[in-house]
């Protein structure tokens, strides 16, 4: 009798689980689709695309990268008409959908994360007409490129995520009291005091990962001034060129380094610095990205740099997987 009792104990434990693990299964969202830096326009009509709202949408989330070689445009964007805006649609990660609603009293936005797949943003402008849709578009439109990166940059960690190198990772841990998501292929080129140097090279090009620090003392040195003499004394230092005498430097004459604060660094208050990185007495040069950050246990004032390197080719893409494993920062716990 106790061996039937404890068959049946064990068929409903059984039960409970499979339940649970189905309600798991359908309540899990579906991952999100779309390509590197692609937005998709729900629009209403084509009038609403080719004119004045598709011109502010292309002529904000189209301008230029800054810092890199070529032109190439922040976003993509793709459009579809609402008629349309099926559910296979949904799943792209950016959507910003277009309405213009006569009855409206005034222009609103909504805003949803992970609506029908993740990650993703949703985002809706009601306007009661184009002037009124575009007037508040152009009022917010700094958020909303914010909210697109910060889904670019949880797609691209999804990725890397299951491959991250764990080796890397503990050295980082113990170099500098945080972690980094430093997908597999990278290795460490230079690790020298409060320097750290992470390459993946492949025969046309080369990712890189710069960490460094040094004692922070005043506000002074998130100026630009102060972050481009920092940048060419640590990685001018620890950084060679191809060729003898040639070394690690700043582009500040063609392309000015551009520093802007940056946008939720998990760091807390950082500045994002843009810009041209060159080889002096060299010709070669690559765009990079980097996160100025003081360390409030240490006392340091931190930076976080990824460049890129590959002549003649698009790399946008590429330094946003740099961007995106910057973001990935995460302070050790004591």
């Amino acid at each position: 009798m106790k061996h039937y009792l404890n068959i049946a104990i064990a068929f409903m434990l059984a039960c409970i689980m499979a339940s649970c693990s189905e309600e798991v299964r359908t309540t899990k969202k579906d991952r999100s689709a779309g390509g590197t830096a692609e937005i998709m326009v729900v629009v209403q009509n084509d009038d609403q695309w080719n004119g004045r709202i598709g011109d502010s949408l292309r002529h904000f989330f189209m301008d230029y990268q800054y810092g890199l070689p070529q032109p190439e445009a922040r976003n993509d964007l793709k459009h579809i008409k609402a008629a349309g805006f099926s559910d296979l649609f949904k799943k792209q990660k950016c959507i910003l959908e277009v309405e213009i609603n006569p009855s409206l009293e005034k222009a609103v936005a909504e805003t949803a994360e992970d609506l029908w797949a993740a990650p993703q943003r949703y985002i809706k402008i009601s306007a009661p007409n184009m002037t009124s849709w575009v007037e508040l578009f152009d009022k917010q439109k700094e958020v909303y490129q914010d909210w697109f990166d910060q889904v670019e940059r949880e797609r691209i960690l999804s990725v890397f995520r299951p491959t991250k190198d764990e080796s890397i990772e503990a050295a980082l841990a113990k170099k500098f009291g945080f972690k980094l998501i430093v997908p597999q292929g990278f290795y460490i080129a230079k690790n020298e005091p409060d320097f750290m140097w992470l390459r993946k090279e492949l025969e046309r090009s080369s990712a890189d990962i710069v960490i460094y620090q040094t004692a922070y003392r005043d506000t002074l040195q998130f100026e630009a001034p102060s972050l481009v003499a920092m940048r060419n004394m640590m990685e001018g230092q620890y950084i060679p060129g191809p060729s003898e005498g040639s070394y690690m430097g700043t582009e500040i004459e063609i392309v000015p380094p551009l520093v802007t604060t940056a946008s939720k660094f998990p760091a807390g208050y950082a500045k994002e610095m843009r810009g041209m990185w060159k080889v002096e007495n060299n010709f070669m040069g690559g765009p990079f990205v980097s996160y100025t950050f003081a360390d409030d246990r240490t006392g340091q004032l931190v930076t976080v740099e990824g460049f890129y390197y590959e002549p003649n080719q698009k790399k946008r893409n590429a330094l946003l997987q740099l961007e995106a494993i910057a973001y990935s920062l995460k302070f050790v716990e004591e």
